[in-house]
Parts: structure tokens; C-alpha cells; sequence
């Protein structure tokens, strides 16, 4: 359920106002230490801070989800989850292609296969005529 901003803001003065902590900002899993992630802060080690103790947490979503987006650090394709880059796989794939039909980068001995199998003048570069 969200909560109209006006609700929010009134409830965060009403909080600060009586001492508590007041955190805002994008809930976000998982952040770059693998934990969830408040804004800039690290959330997990913010509550770390709380271990042992009653607490009262409130949470007041004030708007729709966002989509989260990761940026490739090679290409910069833009990633809708964490993992692997489909650009950079698929242009990796490609040469590795290409050498496998050119016959580049198989193993030596099937490049001599298809060598002698492709020559018809093969006695010729051998030297007997």
C-alpha cells in the first residue's frame, strides 16, 4: 500500500520530533556488498548498529517501484538485473565463431587434416612430381 507524500512528511516530522531516526530514499537489493542498500546507505550495516535492542520500524512506501538498472563496466549496455552481459557474450561469441569456420583457432593437427583434404596439389608442395 502506498501512502500519500504529505502522510509521509507529516509522520517524519512527527518521528524526528520525538527523537527517532529518520532514513529516506530508494530500498534497494542487492547493493554492492550484497546487502540491502537505503539510498547511499548501507542498510545492513546501518541496522548492525541497532543489534539486541527493541526497535520500531515503520515503512512508508510513497511511491510505485522503480525499475533498478545496472550498467555493463565494459560496454555500458544497460542490465535490468545483476549478472552477465548478453552484449559482451554474444560479441565474444561471434569471433570465436568466425575461427571456428576459418579453421582458425582449432587444433593444429585437424588444421593439417583439412589442409591435405582441401589440396589437390598436394604432391606438387610436397616436391614429387
Amino acid at each position: 500500500m502506498i501512502i500519500l507524500p504529505e502522510n509521509a512528511a507529516e509522520l517524519v516530522l512527527m518521528a524526528r520530533d520525538l527523537g527517532a531516526d529518520v532514513l529516506k530514499g530508494h530500498l534497494r537489493y542487492p547493493s554492492e556488498t550484497g546487502g540491502w542498500q537505503l539510498g547511499d546507505l548501507d542498510f545492513d550495516e546501518y541496522l548492525a548498529h541497532y543489534r539486541d535492542q527493541r526497535v520500531v520500524v515503520i515503512i512508508a512506501p510513497i511511491g510505485p517501484p522503480e525499475p533498478v538498472t545496472f550498467r555493463c563496466e565494459s560496454c555500458g549496455f544497460v542490465l535490468y538485473r545483476p549478472g552477465p552481459c548478453p552484449r559482451c557474450a554474444r560479441q565474444g561469441a561471434e569471433p570465436a565463431a568466425e575461427l571456428s569456420e576459418t579453421g582458425e583457432g582449432t587444433d593444429v593437427l585437424d588444421q593439417v587434416a583439412r589442409l591435405l583434404d582441401d589440396d589437390e596439389d598436394l604432391p606438387s608442395l610436397l616436391g614429387r612430381v
